[in-house]
């Protein structure tokens, strides 16, 4: 059969693992949960949101279960896809572009209710998997839904209410629960291939699967699955528009704007200016006799008979260099062209083995494995010689590189107070005249200007292995129970390449080792001296144990009392030692660029928890949940929940829930490292917290015009109190006829006690540009950011603002949910199936030191959802016309409401333009200041999918994503900027119309 969304008027009879009710009947709350053909099977089960099998204990709560055919007719193959597509997805699944660019490089997972993903717990086959050993923002620890196996999966459940009385802690903004197929017979093959109309992405897939044996009538099955997929690189330059470069120019406002910036290195601006001479992979240099002096000449090709190579060449005017010390001839470099990719290259490969067995009547056991590979390369722009090595310990700042004029074996590479980086050790009677420095005969330094003329790549590699089993079954007087286990495990590679270590570059100038004239020209030892390969292992365990017990105690007119109770234990182990850790003995032997994030921590955490059943009558029941959790790491916590159901009529059902939830205090935010995360901030050289800093900096006002981006540094504490919830929600459910349902949820979550890091609040801004970088706050630690080069005295930026994680603040979100079912016969031979559903997000704010952050409706929290915002309205509608049971047509329409462009966590003020372009928080033009954007555009996107049998056992189908072509939308704003359009909700325009072809065989 071919089953719909289903919301939730479908029951969660079972237990809170899958294995607790897999020889179990469906159980519906009411006739609803059955087909609108009353052609379901009695072997579905959902086993979303309660500890018993009972149906007297159909949960409340809404719940959306999409079915595997639901996927297949929407073109989705991966979970990931799926959720990223879930209408209560308010802050959007973490996308396809975030896993090369984000902390939690190679994962992605989920956000419900507008709450990040740190809120919405995610299950495999009704139990917990290892954390992804990376945290998202350098906080929030996820499970990778990546390694979900897809063409194996029978549903995928999502309850969007508070659900810590059942599951514990993180469920606060909903659970998502993957469910696996309990039963598979014969063998069954999947293959496509995908690939966009503009020819990249191309996406190779391939599943197999092989089951013998029926349950029913010979008391066991075994089934073994394979998958791969294989998805090549996008790049930004691959789709036309102001995404694929950094020449924003063209993008120009009225007379009184001006024109955005041409960000091209060494770019013309749209007046016709030239901003400052800017390094590019060619070299070039200028002779000093001494550093503290000023230049001999002008900045020159150090290899004047390559030219600029690769790029292209410009000759300056005379107006346009100005007073500079400019080249006449300079080369222009696109990075965001020549470099930035949007997705990365990425391979999964997955395997399970199961096998079920019935031990009696009421006796079922099971037994699993699942293993799943993701592997990920992604590449980015080369970093400049000169930089920083990254947050994290002593940092050591290279503003200036001086190519001495002697090198030798014994040079040593000194820095100097300004960040000047010398050479050392060598003269005339050690050493040789530097073959770097064409001004070594006249005893002249040479300054550095350029960049490596290769790309930074990150490679990770996750594995991820999963074990469960379980038994239920039931004895004695209507007694019922449960025991099950897992184990998982992921581990997780990571190899970083093309990165500075700064030490060795010391090394190269002072030496004379690396041959920057002519790059190519050194040896693979040599380039590996200043950019050795940066290598880590991270692992992430978890094991977990659950046992239930339910039992029929008395009988009221509505059905039995059932009295469930279930106890449970896991232990959870994070190792993520830091890829460049803090080097007490020598700073300058670290990397520039790569975040120093650690963390080393494990605890146990033990559960135990009850629910109570009531049907009063046919029309009216009650349900009784608790659970009580205590952390080895010193938390304790109880979280009650209580539901009702009321049926007026037989096509009416009201229902409600209200809850207390929490979230413990997780592995990164008890035992963190000193780990930095970045935010954007800006100058506004038009109010008084600045005027003594651009006066400092008046020379060289690009070390500080278009924004910088100061370090948020966190460490982990062991005294943080858990977040607490309370939620509620209610409901009616509308089945006009058998054929047709609708459900109306309103829901509201208040979290308090938030786990955060240290805000970087207007007070600390303004106490550290007004008082010389001085700042007198309790708790927090400054640091200063690189120097100005060309002012090395004056006060730098912001570098970083150090704290340790610590409980402060709320945050409230409320909204509304709305689905629609409806299965119709066109003809004897054709039926439609149409389903809706659509969430609209009334209210998203944090309150912060008694100030009121709100977010609904704008592209805040920007903490949050790395700026991906927060849209109101989102909605989902499929259509699949079913021809007799041997084709299918499926159309399906998504669309996500635009955003003010405004961030109040960011700087911004909530919905009022003016003074967040005042405050710096949008990006406005040049001239005059004013915003370049407001607000947000909204997104619409319609995918089909066709199907068709050719004999009864070969099946042929396509997939044509993003039908209509259509292309991402400017968005400057949004994600830092990085994309200039807002990757959470465009991804699938940016890819433009993507087909995919593909065939299954099943006997």
């Amino acid at each position: 059969m071919k089953t719909s969304i289903r919301k939730a008027t479908l029951c969660c009879a079972t237990s809170l693992t899958a294995f607790a009710a897999l020889s179990a009947p469906a159980y519906a709350q009411d006739e609803a949960a059955q087909s609108a053909d009353d052609q379901a099977t009695e072997n579905v089960i959902i086993v979303t949101g309660s500890i018993t099998r009972n149906p007297a204990a159909a949960t409340a709560s809404p719940v959306v279960s999409v079915t595997s055919e639901d996927l297949d007719n929407r073109g989705i193959k991966t979970v990931s896809e799926a959720l990223q597509t879930l209408t209560a997805n308010n802050a959007g699944t973490i996308p396809a572009s975030w896993s090369g660019n984000g902390f939690t490089t190679g994962a992605t997972a989920p956000s419900l209710r507008g709450f990040n993903n740190a809120y919405t717990l995610t299950l495999f086959d009704g139990m917990r998997s290892a954390y992804y050993p990376l945290a998202d923002d350098g906080q929030r620890n996820i499970v990778d839904i990546n390694s979900m196996p897809g063409s194996i999966t029978e549903r995928v459940d999502t309850l969007l209410d508070g659900a810590s009385a059942t599951y514990g802690s993180d469920a606060i903004a909903g659970v998502v629960n993957v469910i696996t197929k309990r039963e598979i017979q014969g063998l069954h093959l999947d293959a496509s291939m995908g690939l966009s109309q503009r020819g990249e992405g191309d996406e190779p897939r391939l599943n197999a699967t092989y089951g013998y044996g029926d349950l029913d009538d010979q008391g066991f099955n075994v089934y073994a699955n394979f998958e791969y997929q294989k998805n090549s690189p996008v790049d930004l330059r691959d789709r036309k528009g102001p995404w694929g470069t950094a020449d924003q120019s063209s993008i120009c406002g009225t007379t009184e704007d001006g024109c955005l910036t041409n960000n091209i290195r060494n770019g013309i601006q749209a007046d016709g200016s030239y901003n400052s001479f800017q390094s590019t992979i060619v070299n070039f240099v200028q002779p000093f006799a001494n550093p503290n002096n000023d230049p001999l000449g002008d900045f020159e090709l150090l290899n004047p008979a390559a030219g600029c190579g690769p790029l292209d060449s410009v000759t300056l005017t005379d107006a346009q260099r100005g007073d500079t010390d400019a080249p006449s001839v300079v080369c222009q470099q696109d990075l965001t062209h020549d470099y930035e990719a949007y997705t990365a290259r990425t391979k999964r490969i997955g395997g399970t083995l199961r096998g079920t067995a019935r031990l009696g009547d009421d006796t079922e056991a099971y037994l699993m494995f699942n293993y799943y590979n993701v592997t990920t390369a992604n590449r980015s722009a080369p970093y400049g010689w000169t930089g920083r090595t990254a947050a994290g310990g002593d940092r050591v700042t290279i503003s200036r590189i001086y190519l001495p004029a002697y090198v030798c074996s014994e040079g040593v590479g000194v820095i100097d107070d300004s960040g000047n980086l010398l050479g050392s050790g060598c003269d005339a009677s050690n050493g040789t005249r530097n073959p770097n420095n064409p001004y070594a005969a006249r005893g002249y330094s040479a300054r550095l200007l350029g960049m490596p003329d290769q790309p930074r790549w990150t490679y990770t590699n996750a594995k991820t292995y999963r074990l469960s089993g379980g038994v239920n079954g039931s004895f004695g007087d209507s007694w019922e129970y449960s025991v099950g286990a897992t184990a998982s495990e992921v581990t997780l590679d990571v190899t970083n390449t093309g990165y500075i270590l700064a030490q060795g570059l010391m090394d190269a100038v002072a030496q004379g080792t690396y041959n920057f004239v002519d790059p190519s020209a050194n040896s693979q030892d040599v380039v590996d001296s200043i950019f050795p390969d940066q290598h880590k292992r991270a692992t992430s365990k978890l094991a977990q144990v659950i046992g239930t017990l339910s039992k029929d105690v008395f009988e009221l007119p509505g059905g039995f009392v059932n009295v469930a109770v279930a106890g449970q234990y896991r232990y959870e182990k994070i190792n993520n030692p830091s890829s460049n850790a803090p080097n007490a003995e020598n700073p300058a032997d670290r990397y520039y660029s790569i975040n120093a994030i650690g963390v080393r921590g494990h605890r146990d955490v033990w559960s135990a928890s009850y629910e109570i059943s009531v049907p009063v009558l046919d029309e009216l029941r009650f349900k009784a949940d608790g659970s009580y959790d205590h952390y080895s790491t010193g938390q304790e916590n109880f979280a009650p929940k209580f539901e009702a159901e009321f049926s007026p009529i037989e096509q009416v059902k009201l229902r409600g829930t209200f809850s207390k939830g929490f979230r413990a205090p997780n592995l990164n935010e008890s035992f963190q490292l000193p780990s930095t995360g970045y935010t954007s901030a800006t100058i506004n050289c038009n109010t008084a917290a600045y005027e003594a800093f651009c006066a400092a900096h008046a020379s060289n006002p690009s070390y500080y015009e278009g924004g910088y981006s100061p370090g948020v540094t966190s460490a982990g504490n062991p005294d943080l109190k858990s977040e607490k919830s309370t939620s509620y929600t209610f409901g009616v459910v509308v089945q006009p006829t058998r054929r047709i349902t609708l459900t109306l949820d309103y829901w509201r979550t208040k979290i308090n006690n938030l786990i955060t890091p240290v805000n970087l609040s207007d007070e600390i801004y303004a106490a550290y540009y007004g008082n010389n970088g001085v700042v007198n706050i309790p708790g927090i630690e400054v640091t200063q950011g690189a120097p100005d080069p060309e002012n090395p005295g004056a006060l730098p930026l912001l570098g970083e603002v150090s704290s340790s994680f610590q409980n402060a603040d709320s945050m409230l979100g409320k909204g509304i949910d709305f689905s629609a079912n409806a299965l119709f016969d066109v003809t004897n031979t054709v039926s439609w199936r149409t389903n809706a559903t659509a969430s609209y997000l009334i209210r998203l704010q944090q309150t912060v030191d008694g100030s009121v952050n709100r977010f609904d409706g704008s592209l805040g929290g920007c903490n949050w959802t790395s700026c991906s915002g927060a849209p109101r309205f989102r909605a989902a509608w499929q259509n699949t016309l079913d021809f007799n049971d041997r084709a299918s047509l499926t159309l399906t329409a998504y669309y996500t409401s635009g955003y003010s462009s405004t961030a109040s966590d960011a700087g911004g003020t909530y919905k009022d333009c003016a003074a967040s372009a005042a405050a710096g928080q949008l990006v406005t033009y040049p001239d005059s200041g004013n915003p370049v954007q407001c607000h947000g555009p909204s997104t619409f996107d319609l995918d089909g999918h066709g199907e068709t049998k050719v004999g009864d056992n070969f099946t042929v189908y396509f997939d044509v994503l993003n039908i209509l072509d259509g292309k991402p939308k400017y968005d400057p704003n949004a994600a830092y900027g990085i994309y200039n359009f807002n990757a959470a909700w465009q991804d699938r325009l940016f890819m433009g119309r993507y087909f995919r072809i593909g065939a299954k065989v099943d006997f």
